[in-house]
């Protein structure tokens, strides 16, 4: 009868200590070993923290750069596995704390956006309805003293310049403009619009 010999060729598994010192001593390899052996340990850690998987992942990534940064500070006084929890914790609520900056901050930018967006509407709706007011106070005067107007103030055609047009004198286009003004500046008050351009 024959006996099956127990299997011993089985390959040890490399402490963390000593792939530590294989990394220390320049073979990035063993680091390589070290990040499959916690990967799921610290997806696990992370659950609580980040319940999205592409969150914790990116997470879990900066964990092993800034450990493999840090490698040569372990002085082993825990376990490798607890030393890689707590740099991926801190990771975490970093990433938490600064989420939660950025979404205030976006408030708070969007709160001023439309802020501003509100008060550039409301003096754009006063704009507009100043333009249709003076619109429909100039039209209420006399057809020469609002184009006498218009020419000046809306096209700003100079007194010779209106003269050239209308073949009015300039103490005629002085005189019209003078009135005009007058009529208008009234007719703008008594609508509660400023008129001290036309005054």
């Amino acid at each position: 009868m024959k006996t099956i010999a127990a299997k011993t060729d089985r390959p040890a598994i490399i402490t963390d200590e000593t792939l530590i010192s294989l990394v220390l001593s320049g073979q990035d390899s063993a680091y390589t070993i070290l990040v499959k052996r916690y990967d799921r340990l610290l997806h696990s850690v992370l659950q609580s923290y980040l319940p999205d998987y592409e969150a914790r992942q990116e997470v879990i990534q900066d964990t092993f750069l800034r450990a493999f940064r840090a490698l040569p500070n372990f002085r082993g006084d825990c376990k490798f596995s607890t030393w890689l929890s707590k740099i991926a914790r801190s990771q975490a609520i970093s990433r938490l704390r600064m989420k939660r900056y950025n979404a205030w901050t976006s408030i708070e930018g969007t709160l001023s956006d439309w802020e501003a967006d509100l008060q550039t509407n409301e003096v754009a709706l006063e704009k507009k309805e100043s333009s249709q007011l003076l619109r429909i106070a100039v039209s209420q005067l006399d057809s020469n003293d609002a184009k006498a107007l218009e020419l000046f103030y809306f096209y700003e055609q100079s007194l010779e310049e209106i003269g050239a047009l209308t073949g009015w004198s300039i103490s005629n286009i002085k005189t019209r403009l003078f009135r005009a003004r007058q009529r208008l500046h009234t007719s703008l008050l008594k609508d509660g619009l400023q008129a001290e351009c036309f005054a």
